[in-house]
């Protein structure tokens, strides 16, 4: 990568996390959200069942804001999804809707060859938005995400996709060992911190109950 695009996805990182401050922390109804999603909206659930290696969580139904993500080796395809979804919560929008910035950024992993459906970016869209207003890019689009279990394993640092890759595989074996049934054709990698977050660094790999 060049260091142009170094700087710019940089940039463009600092600048979702400094537009994620101006949210307040909690949502009205009193649910407390976990300290790792900081001032920022993340989706809620419930911990069902917390293990040596990872927990169990009902998560309730969310919204998202997703685009196609080209995963390579120089991390452009990352920054050019990153980019089209940081220009829908700014304003690139069918209402020209300023969106705060939420956590986590997550991204679809498919794990069969050929791909059991492409990768994908995604925003959280903040529970404070009702009606999300419609993309304007071809290339973003709204879902709606059903209530789901799903099993998640945390850990810290600086995660890149090797990292993620080995979490999965440690969560995924932990998971066979225990009989419990998942969709094991995909994972979901989830960060939550900005690159100038140098201590108590978040972040995630779910595996979706069955």
């Amino acid at each position: 990568m060049e260091i142009k695009d170094q700087m710019m996805l940089t940039l463009l990182l600092v600048l979702g996390t400094a537009q994620a401050t101006k949210q307040e922390p909690g949502v009205s109804d009193g649910y407390q959200k976990p300290k790792f999603c900081g001032q920022a909206d993340c989706p809620k659930y419930e911990v069902v069942k917390k293990y040596d290696k990872f927990e169990h969580r009902a998560y309730e139904a969310t919204r998202w804001v997703k685009t196609p993500l080209e995963r390579d080796f120089f991390g452009l395809g990352m920054m050019k999804s990153f980019r089209r979804l940081f220009k829908y919560i700014t304003g690139s929008n069918a209402e020209e809707m300023k969106i705060n910035m939420t956590v986590p950024v997550a991204m679809y992993v498919p794990l069969t060859k050929p791909p059991a459906g492409n990768s994908t970016m995604a925003f959280f869209v903040p529970h404070d938005v009702e009606d999300p207003p419609q993309p304007t890019d071809p290339d973003v689009y709204l879902e709606n995400a059903p209530a789901m279990s799903a099993y998640v394993r945390s850990f810290g640092g600086y995660a890149l996709d090797p990292t993620y890759s080995k979490e999965a595989v440690v969560l995924a074996e932990e998971l066979r060992s225990l009989g419990y049934e998942f969709y094991d054709s995909f994972y979901l990698r989830c960060g939550y911190n900005d690159p100038f977050t140098f201590f108590d660094r978040h972040n995630e790999v779910w595996f979706i109950a069955k």
